[in-house]
């Protein structure tokens, strides 16, 4: 008996290291499946996008949808080296979803992004059109070989938002300080003297000579 589980064991981490060994490793399969959905975006016309794919290939997560901006488009974009895994971040939804999986979400849908504080806001017509942002949907379903990868073209590109509750700080209005009110004689003084150096305003003038002797009536 001990000796028919000993071979069973036997057998059993043969058999799995025998499966270890035909089985390519996640890695394998994931840089495969990156290289044909490059492949598939570089027979639609993507090109740049293509370009930024393959500057961070290994960084990029499976199971990703991709909104691919246009090459006209991406030409008026600033990306620094360092930013364009962030910029793909923000164009990626972690799901591979199909046009048909995204038709699906109501008007309105907040999805996450790969990017941990972005989000893409879904604009649903209802007429088989969709936008991401107010960033519409133009080519639908470019990606469909891989099990990892899908991705669409759309029009626009997708500019960083501010997340709620970390809006720019602005700093705060600072009231000048109040001037502390004038004794009683250097006010007197300062209206008789200021009267005194406007002849044109005679009136105002007799007005403050005797508000300074106290003698005004009302």
């Amino acid at each position: 008996m001990a000796s028919f589980i000993a071979a069973s064991l036997l057998i059993a981490l043969l058999v799995s290291a025998s499966n270890t060994a035909a089985a390519p490793s996640p890695s394998v399969v994931l840089n495969g499946d990156i290289v044909s959905t490059a492949q598939e975006m570089q027979q639609a016309r993507y090109f740049t996008f293509v370009m930024l794919i393959k500057m961070v290939q290994e960084k990029i997560p499976h199971n990703t949808t991709f909104l691919m901006p246009n090459d006209r488009m991406l030409s008026t974009a600033s990306i620094p080296e360092n930013q364009v895994l962030e910029f793909l971040s923000r164009h990626s939804i972690p799901a591979p979803l199909m046009f048909d999986d995204l038709i699906r979400l109501p008007n309105g849908t907040v999805v996450p992004t790969a990017h941990s504080s972005q989000t893409i806001t879904i604009t649903n017509t209802g007429q088989q059109k969709l936008y991401f942002n107010n960033i519409e949907l133009t080519g639908p379903d470019v990606c469909r070989i891989g099990d990892s990868f899908r991705c669409h073209g759309i029009n626009g590109v997708i500019r960083p938002t501010v997340p709620r509750g970390k809006g720019l700080a602005c700093p705060g209005h600072i009231a000048p300080p109040t001037a502390a009110p004038a004794p009683a004689s250097v006010a007197n003084q300062s209206l008789e003297t200021s009267s005194l150096t406007s002849p044109s305003m005679g009136s105002v003038t007799k007005w403050g000579k005797t508000m300074a002797r106290g003698e005004a009536s009302f």
